[in-house]
């Protein structure tokens, strides 16, 4: 028996606060720097989105039969930083809804996953092979996760 439904279950939770806190921003509150990436916290928002976007990309190859992604730190870290620099004046509903939308296309992949999907392999990092079970519990929740705690100790911390 999998915990794919607690995780699942969890990532659910994680995201909906990621959207409460992010319409919740006041419009000063969009352009405060993350504790935990620097960026503008709408940015922090709008990563959220890509993140469940990109990572349902990966686990969407169960259901496609490509080859897993061959991910590399380098291309990741440019194309965030292209982000940051473009997407830093958003508004709270675009990154909001970035994140609405991420979470759609991921649970539009779950929902039509077999349970012989889920073993497949769809992420490869430094020639290791991760199934789409592996990416779902270990990649995309803490990537949610990481973010949202950023964007939580961001709006506590005194200005």
């Amino acid at each position: 028996m999998t915990d794919r439904p607690a995780v699942i279950s969890a990532l659910d939770a994680a995201v909906d606060e990621a959207l409460l806190i992010t319409r919740s921003l006041a419009a000063d509150d969009c352009r405060i720097a993350s504790s935990g990436e620097g960026w503008p916290l709408v940015v922090v928002a709008y990563h959220i989105g890509l993140g469940l976007r990109r990572q349902a990309g990966f686990i969407a190859r169960a259901l496609t039969g490509e080859r897993p992604f061959e991910f590399e730190w380098e291309p990741t870290h440019s194309l965030n930083a292209v982000n940051a620099r473009e997407h830093g004046g958003m508004s709270k509903d675009e990154a909001a809804t970035e994140i609405e939308a991420g979470r759609a296309r991921l649970r539009s992949v779950i929902e039509r996953m077999t349970e012989e999907d889920w073993s497949r392999a769809v992420f490869s990092f430094g020639d290791r092979p991760r199934s789409a079970d592996v990416v779902l519990r270990r990649i995309v929740l803490p990537h949610v996760n990481e973010h949202l705690k950023s964007l939580r100790e961001t709006m506590v911390a005194p200005r």
